[in-house]
């Protein structure tokens, strides 16, 4: 189940970002290409899952992680360094369930990103002179 104690602290265990981070932009280029149109949601779910100061709904949040994760990861049903392009299929396949299942939270973060921020007040200074 997405909302399992297990998934929640694999999702956010500082181990599981730093490999996704290692290894995205190697992951994302093999798949681009076979991604079409999907292939800016996938970056943007990157960026969403990286993003502390976007409030996402938890179960979406270990669905994009674990979806990040499955992409950057050398384990996974089809491996790539076997079946070469072919390798790739179930990684875009849970990449697009990843996606499906986020679109309305990428939709809002898109939003979120784009208003405007407010402004952070200054601190009056005196002059005691």
């Amino acid at each position: 189940m997405l909302s399992s104690p297990e998934a929640k602290a694999k999702a956010e265990s500082p181990d599981t970002l730093k490999a996704i981070e290692a290894g995205f932009g190697t992951a994302f280029v093999a798949v681009k290409d076979k991604l079409g149109d999907s292939w800016q949601d996938v970056q943007t779910i990157y960026q969403m899952g990286f993003d502390a100061s976007f409030d996402m709904k938890p179960e979406v949040k270990y669905a994009v992680i674990g979806a990040l994760a499955y992409l950057v990861s050398p384990f996974d049903l089809l491996p790539e360094r076997f079946l070469g392009a072919f390798g790739l299929a179930d990684d875009i396949a849970v990449l697009h369930f990843a996606l499906q299942f986020a679109k309305p939270e990428i939709e809002r973060y898109k939003a979120f990103k784009a208003a405007p921020k407010p402004a952070t007040p200054v601190a009056p200074t005196t002059n005691n002179t």
